[in-house]
């Protein structure tokens, strides 16, 4: 499957959640070289087939909140020092028998 047409991940993370000073570049250091991360009016927007949130970028207490930014795809994994989600793949899951 093509990387264009695979399925992405989406996060949206309010201005109000991010912490005074955060970078794009920043935040593109710990991406894949596919994700998309653009700033817009002040909410950070991630998209891709994984993505990295760190916990640094967050201010300390919407880190608790932060698997509700994931608009598309799935929290795969929480720690403490980071999220990082996943694309949506259950939809091309075979089907049990």
């Amino acid at each position: 499957m093509p990387e264009a047409a695979r399925p992405r991940a989406d996060l949206v993370i309010p201005h109000g959640w991010l912490v005074p000073g955060i970078t794009i570049d920043a935040v593109r250091s710990l991406q894949r070289d596919d994700t998309q991360v653009q700033m817009e009016k002040g909410d950070l927007h991630l998209n891709g087939i994984e993505v990295l949130v760190a916990r640094n970028w967050i201010q300390e207490e919407f880190w608790p909140r932060i698997q509700d930014t994931v608009a598309a795809g799935y929290a795969a994994e929480k720690t403490y020092t980071y999220l990082r989600a996943h694309a949506e793949r259950r939809g091309r899951r075979r089907p049990r028998t």
